[in-house]
C-alpha cells in the first residue's frame, strides 16, 4: 500500500494523513470513494482486480468498462496474451477474449487496439476476425487495474497509431514505445481529465508500474 494519499498527494508523515477504512483523510475519503468503492477488497494473492471490456466501437470508454474480480482459476492465467506495446511502456497487461475462435458478431475496437503488435501495430488476424463480446484485461503483475488507467492506455494506443510507421521523419514509430514518452503522454491527459472535473483522475503519480 503507499505511503502517501492519491487525492490530495499528503504523506503519511502529516497530521491531515490517516490511515482509516482503506483511505486517508476524511476529505479524500469521500472524495475518492466513487472510484475506490468498487474495488475495496483486502488483498489476496488468489486473485486480482481487472478490467471487462464489453463490445464497443470506440466511444466513451467508461460506459464500455467493468471491474472484474480474476481468481487463479480463470482462464487468462493460462490463455491470456501480453499486450506487446503496453509491456515495452512499463505496463505489462495481460488479456483474454472468450471468442477467440468464434467468427466476428460485435467488434471491440478497444481490446483490438489494445492487442496491437509492437513491430507493426497491428493486432493478429484473429483478435481481427474474431467475436469479441468478452474481453478481460489484467496487469501481469497483479496490481489492481483501474478504470481510470485503462482508458489512459487505449487512448495512448490511439494516439501512437496515428503517427507514421515508417522509419522516417523525427523519430521511428517504434521509439515511441517506452515508459517516457507514455508518462508524458498519461500525465498530460489526467491533467486534462482532471479539469473537466472527472472522478478519479485526480493525480497520475509517475511512474505508474
Amino acid at each position: 500500500m503507499p505511503n502517501y494519499c492519491f487525492k490530495c498527494k499528503r504523506s503519511e508523515d502529516e497530521e491531515a494523513f490517516r490511515r482509516c477504512s482503506n483511505a486517508r483523510s476524511k476529505e479524500c475519503q469521500q472524495a475518492h470513494w466513487g472510484v475506490h468503492k468498487p474495488i475495496c477488497r483486502p488483498y489476496n494473492l488468489n486473485e486480482v482486480w481487472g478490467i471487462k471490456i464489453s463490445p464497443n466501437n470506440g466511444g466513451a470508454q467508461s460506459e464500455h468498462f467493468q471491474h472484474e474480480l480474476v481468481r487463479e482459476n480463470h482462464p487468462i492465467f493460462h490463455r491470456g496474451e501480453i499486450c506487446p506495446v503496453t509491456k515495452r511502456c512499463g505496463i505489462p497487461l495481460i488479456i483474454y477474449s472468450t471468442g477467440m475462435y468464434r467468427p466476428a458478431v460485435e467488434g471491440n475496437e478497444i481490446a483490438v487496439k489494445l492487442r496491437i503488435e509492437a513491430s507493426d501495430a497491428f493486432a493478429p488476424l484473429p483478435w481481427q476476425m474474431a467475436d469479441h463480446r468478452e474481453c478481460t484485461v489484467i496487469r501481469k503483475d497483479r496490481k489492481p487495474l483501474t478504470k481510470e488507467l485503462l482508458e489512459t492506455i487505449y487512448k495512448f494506443h490511439k494516439k501512437i497509431l496515428s503517427y507514421p510507421l515508417l522509419d522516417k521523419g523525427w523519430a521511428p514509430w517504434q521509439g515511441l514505445l517506452n515508459p517516457s514518452v507514455w508518462q508524458m503522454f498519461a500525465m498530460e491527459y489526467y491533467l486534462e481529465q482532471n479539469k473537466t472535473g472527472r472522478v478519479g483522475f485526480d493525480w497520475f503519480f509517475p511512474p505508474v508500474c
